[in-house]
């Protein structure tokens, strides 16, 4: 299984992933007062809302309540700690930090306190600061799943072995765990545990790990073992968390594809232009299908816009497996270059595109030729036709591009 997992991004949280971060309950009971119960149970229900701007706005509504609260109270630890929850969404980091800190003064042996604290450091990208405030947690809390398997994520980058560990005493705790079995399956298909990665990464769920990133790579587990089904399940739940990430809607674009559900297809790949369109993709290009035809492994690239001497709209990259276990790349793509559309006939309205094979060195092959742009269903359909064999080609040679 190739281990092109995206990074687990424990250093470049998202807003998502920060509203994300699950509170667990306490072990130690904090007095919490009438209003103090109030703002906690709305800053949950905006901390799990849509992602956007009625979102940020809830969290700023709850910050102007709380911070003349805290003035009026100084002294209640779990205001200042709401109040940094609330600095922590709004990536407010410093005044997080300093709210957290001050709620951990007054109330020290808090274990939620100290494990949203954990959160603001692995955030600000002190792994080290935030395994260490963990560790107090899972000390000040054992019997509380979510805080070992949390240290066991944030260990996953720095020393796998106790992340395991960590998972493992979260699983013994709570065998029904689906933020552990998550994280450790992704731990163990790292060490190229496949079978083993898959029996726990079935136990996942779109709702559990909350964390997108974390969704997203167990869905490109699955999608890499082709089961598309759970992939696209996961790649959802990342997508409705990230909704202008537009390499979750390609991933959304690709598995439509594969289960063949194309109105659902066109819908995501109707988003992800949207988002280009409105300068939101870093990239010239999106992988808008991946599929298996014998034994070529094809990844199909479409290109947003037709631009420079060479513009493509799709190339189909091929990489054969040989009996060696070595491969191959060639690829397949629909061009419509400058130099040929500079030789149309006067008088031509369509714009002129090709299809053509093309090797390493670059000789190629023309395999047709088009008045207009073909749909992406007739391009595919020829792709595959050329892949068995059943279209020769027009025409071959070799170029160098200047």
């Amino acid at each position: 299984m190739p281990r092109n997992l995206v990074c687990l991004a424990l250093l470049t949280l998202s807003v998502a992933c920060r509203t994300a971060a699950p509170v667990a309950p306490d072990a130690v009971q904090v007095a919490r007062t009438p209003a103090a119960t109030e703002w906690e149970k709305q800053l949950d229900a905006i901390r799990f809302s849509p992602a956007g701007p009625a979102q940020q706005q809830g969290f700023v509504r709850i910050q102007q309540e709380l911070e003349p609260a805290v003035q009026k109270d100084p002294a209640n630890a779990h205001l200042h700690y709401l109040l940094g929850r609330v600095y922590y969404y709004l990536i407010r980091d410093a005044e997080a930090g300093r709210e957290f800190d001050r709620a951990l003064s007054l109330a020290p042996d808090v274990a939620e306190y100290h494990y949203l604290k954990a959160h603001y450091l692995r955030t600000a990208g002190d792994v080290r600061g935030a395994i260490a405030e963990l560790t107090r947690t899972t000390e000040l809390a054992p019997l509380t799943a979510k805080y070992h398997a949390v240290l066991g994520e944030t260990l996953m980058s720095e020393d796998p072995d106790k992340a395991r560990s960590a998972l493992t005493q979260a699983l013994a705790v709570e065998p029904d765990s689906a933020l552990a079995a998550g994280h450790l399956g992704l731990l163990l298909l790292e060490q190229g545990k496949d079978a083993e990665a898959l029996q726990w990464l079935a136990r996942a769920t779109p709702e559990e790990p909350r964390d997108p990133m974390t969704q997203y790579n167990i869905g490109q587990a699955f999608q890499n073992q082709g089961d598309h089904p759970r992939a696209l399940a996961h790649f959802q739940s990342a997508a409705m968390a990230m909704p202008e990430d537009w390499r979750t809607l390609a991933k959304l674009v690709q598995e439509h594809a594969a289960l063949k559900q194309f109105p659902e297809r066109d819908a995501a790949r109707a988003r992800l232009l949207k988002l280009n369109d409105e300068g939101k993709v870093d990239s010239p290009f999106f992988v808008r299908e991946q599929f298996q035809e014998g034994t070529e492994k094809v990844m199909v690239a479409e290109y947003f816009k037709l631009e420079g001497d060479w513009a493509v709209r799709y190339v189909f990259h091929m990489e054969p497996a040989r009996p060696d276990g070595t491969s191959h790349e060639w690829r397949l793509s629909l061009g419509s270059y400058e130099f040929t559309n500079s030789a149309r006939p006067p008088g031509s309205k369509e714009r002129l595109f090709h299809f053509d094979a093309y090797e390493s060195d670059n000789s190629h092959l023309t395999f047709a030729f088009f008045d207009g742009e073909p749909s992406y269903e007739d391009t595919r359909a020829l792709a595959v036709a050329v892949l068995r064999g059943k279209v020769k080609p027009v025409s071959g040679t070799r170029f160098t591009r200047e």
